[in-house]
C-alpha cells in the first residue's frame, strides 16, 4: 500500500512515500516464495513488465517459470555456464518466448570493488544488478527503463529490487530504485 506524506519546511514541499520492505532473518532458498510474490506485486504497482531472474543450474529458473505462468510478465534469465545449464529448462524457457544469457558470454563491466560494495547489502543485491547491467548490455532492456531484479545467496531468492536499467558503459546511470525484499543478515 502505497501512502504519500507531505512535509512543509519553509516555502518547499516535500514528497515522500511509505513502502513496505520485507527483511528476512537469513538469506537463503526459503524466501523465495515470499520474493516472487513481493516482486511480482510492486512490478504490477508499477507497471513493470520485465523481471530478471538469475539461475546457475536451471533449479531457480524452473521455479520462476512456475510462479509466473500465465501472468503478464516477461522474463529474463541469466545463468553462468551453458554448460552448467539444464538443457531441458532451457527448452522450456525458448518455448515461453523468453530469453537466456550467461554471463560469461556477454562483455560487460563490473568492477571487483564495486561488486564488494553491493555485497555489503547481500549477495542478491550484487546479483540483481549485475543482471540488470547484463539486460542492457544484450539489449533485453533500455537503458533508463525500470526492472524488476531479483538475486539471491547461493540457491533460490532472498532479494528483490526495482532498478533503473543501465549498460556497463553507463554504469553511473543505474540506479537502485526500491529495494522490495532482501536478508538482514548477508552471510550464512
Amino acid at each position: 500500500m502505497l501512502t504519500a506524506k507531505h512535509l512543509s519546511i519553509g516555502r518547499t514541499i516535500i514528497m515522500g512515500m511509505q513502502r513496505k520492505i520485507t527483511y528476512f532473518d537469513a538469506p537463503g532458498e526459503e524466501n523465495t516464495s515470499d520474493v516472487f510474490d513481493c516482486a511480482k506485486e510492486r512490478a504490477s504497482e508499477l507497471g513493470i513488465k520485465l523481471i530478471l531472474i538469475p539461475s546457475v543450474r536451471g533449479v531457480s529458473a524452473e521455479k520462476a517459470l512456475d510462479f509466473f505462468a500465465n501472468t503478464n510478465f516477461t522474463l529474463f534469465f541469466v545463468g553462468t555456464d551453458p554448460a552448467r545449464f539444464s538443457p531441458a529448462t532451457k527448452k522450456r524457457i525458448d518455448d515461453a518466448g523468453f530469453k537466456l544469457a550467461f554471463y560469461k558470454e556477454v562483455d560487460y563491466n563490473y568492477p571487483d570493488e564495486v561488486k564488494n560494495a553491493f555485497r555489503r547489502f547481500g549477495q542478491g543485491t550484487k546479483v540483481a544488478v549485475e543482471l540488470t547491467l547484463i539486460a542492457a548490455q544484450v539489449e533485453i532492456v533500455e537503458p533508463g527503463t525500470e526492472v524488476v531484479a531479483l538475486g539471491g545467496s547461493a540457491k533460490g531468492f532472498d532479494t528483490a529490487l526495482v532498478i533503473k536499467a543501465a549498460t556497463s558503459d553507463e554504469f553511473y546511470e543505474l540506479e537502485i530504485r526500491e529495494i522490495l525484499c532482501k536478508p538482514r543478515q548477508t552471510k550464512t
